[in-house]
């Protein structure tokens, strides 16, 4: 009878630290998950505020438009004849397609990858076939500890 009890308090103790342990791995996965979802968040918008201190498209780098149909045609968006680093880009467009790659000493390699595009007035969602007055910054992240890319926006106006 004792040897059954010894064996029965065996098998709980084992079920404990089990459970124990399976939750601690738990804790921790979610504590690396949300230290790699904050650096991703810094990275992001560390690049958009960068991409924003550009002018608002090529043709307002050293003067200014009157009309939409003075911007930068949609098909054209992205970087112009000879840039190819973001040292040299001058306009927001510019940043169309570009990426780059953050590296941090805990989590390793963020891949960032930009996308701009014209947005409608009443519809930002939207993005715009002509020329308007907004532009849409979408940096998207990846990284192996985030469970999905985490994408950041931001509209900016001229």
């Amino acid at each position: 009878m004792q040897q059954l009890l010894i064996i029965g308090a065996l098998i709980i103790l084992g079920s404990l630290v089990l459970t124990f342990n399976r939750s601690t791995q738990n804790v921790n996965a979610n504590n690396y998950f949300n230290i790699a979802l904050i650096d991703a968040t810094a990275s992001a918008q560390s690049l958009i505020e960068g991409i924003q201190t550009k002018a608002f498209d090529e043709e307002t780098v050293t003067s200014s438009v009157s009309s939409v149909s003075e911007l930068t045609a949609n098909g054209s968006l992205g970087p112009d004849a000879g840039e190819s680093v973001p040292t040299q880009f001058d306009d927001v467009d510019d940043y169309k397609n570009y990426t780059e790659v953050d590296t941090f000493q805990q989590f390793g390699q963020f891949t960032l990858s930009v996308q701009v595009n014209y947005v409608q007035k009443y519809s930002p969602e939207t993005v715009s076939t002509t020329p308007t007055y907004l532009k849409k910054i979408d940096v998207t992240v990846s990284n192996s500890y985030l469970t999905r890319s985490l994408t950041l926006s931001r509209i900016i106006t001229y």
